[in-house]
């Protein structure tokens, strides 16, 4: 018995070693991108929260999700105040020259939201590239990107917030909202946030996949959320929380 007592003594003591040293994940997320990663009640939810819980179950790492302004993620990874950014960032060539990405877990795109009692004059794309037009993005997005290489003899006007591009919208300073696919889902057809002032135009402006971000060489972290994700998508932990944030489906234009 004193064996025995030994021996369970000894794994009583190994848990508790590797529960104290687990290893904390420090996740930055922006918070004004419902459903992919908002705040309700005071909790941050969505997509990435989701996600980054299973990566948790997954590698028995501690998850601590750390709510961080949209313009500050990448300097805090650098800085090294996060160690990764999850919060529906766009694979483009230029990020890429400074950050790593993980694989892709979703595919989005850009979608324009007009208001609806402007859908005769502003739905057609004839009325869209015609010269004068004015246009709203949210700063440091790709939908400001796309904006400001597309719609050339346009007005444009950048805001720091999706809610600050709305209101410009609904007040007629601006005709054309532009941000990612659901962003005008949250606006123009989820039941909890529709907004009946607003019409989404549902053809995808562009192809953007999303994925994970960490810092330029962290090769280890990569590989170890490369290796979460892939399990996750095998166990079809991705669709379901895609689904259950966005539980709808809508054809888009070709």
């Amino acid at each position: 018995m004193k064996h025995v007592f030994m021996f369970f003594t000894i794994i009583s003591f190994i848990v508790f070693i590797n529960i104290a040293h687990s290893e904390t994940l420090r996740v930055g997320i922006s918070t004004n991108y419902a459903p992919v990663a908002f705040k309700y009640n005071g909790k941050i939810v969505g997509i990435e929260a989701d996600l980054a819980q299973y990566i948790g179950d997954i590698t028995g790492m501690t998850i601590k999700l750390i709510e961080t302004p949209w313009d500050n993620l990448e300097d805090s990874l650098n800085q090294g105040k996060i160690d990764v950014v999850m919060s529906g960032v766009s694979i483009t060539d230029e990020r890429k020259e400074r950050v790593d990405f993980t694989q892709s877990y979703m595919t989005i795109g850009q979608m324009v939201l007009i208001k609806a009692d402007n859908i005769m004059n502003l739905s057609s794309k004839m009325a869209m590239y015609s010269a004068g037009k004015r246009f709203g993005s949210v700063n440091n997005t790709t939908g400001q990107k796309f904006v400001e290489s597309e719609f050339l003899n346009s007005q444009i006007s950048v805001f720091n917030t999706v809610e600050l591009g709305i209101k410009a919208l609904k007040s007629d300073e601006i005709d054309y909202f532009v941000h990612d696919a659901p962003t005008i889902w949250q606006y123009t057809v989820m039941p909890a946030t529709q907004d009946k002032e607003l019409f989404g135009l549902y053809e995808y402006m562009t192809d953007e996949p999303l994925a994970w971000v960490v810092k330029k060489g962290n090769k280890a972290l990569l590989e170890k959320l490369n290796q979460a994700l892939s399990t996750m998508q095998s166990k079809g932990f991705v669709n379901k929380t895609i689904n259950r944030w966005i539980p709808l489906k809508i054809e888009v234009g070709q």
